[in-house]
């Protein structure tokens, strides 16, 4: 697999290979994508009738729209 970086993560890489004692390129991408991945699991969502329905009803009414900490406080 290849994969092309922006200079700036390029450069972000090659610092962390030289300063924090990764053994290349490599071994910094899999640490990322491992702890990417962590935070990922625990962020499966099921959509739920009453979820799908509230849905629903925001796009019904975009003008009187919420915030989320608006609808939790009710």
């Amino acid at each position: 697999m290849k994969v092309a970086l922006p200079q700036n993560l390029e450069n972000y890489v090659a610092d962390l290979v030289n300063t924090s004692g990764y053994k290349g390129p490599d071994e910094v991408v899999l640490e990322a994508l491992r702890e990417h991945q962590l935070r990922r699991q625990g962020r499966s969502m099921e959509m739920t009738p009453e979820l799908e329905q509230l849905l629903d009803e925001g796009l019904k009414n975009l003008d009187q729209a919420k915030t989320t900490d608006q609808l939790r406080r009710g």
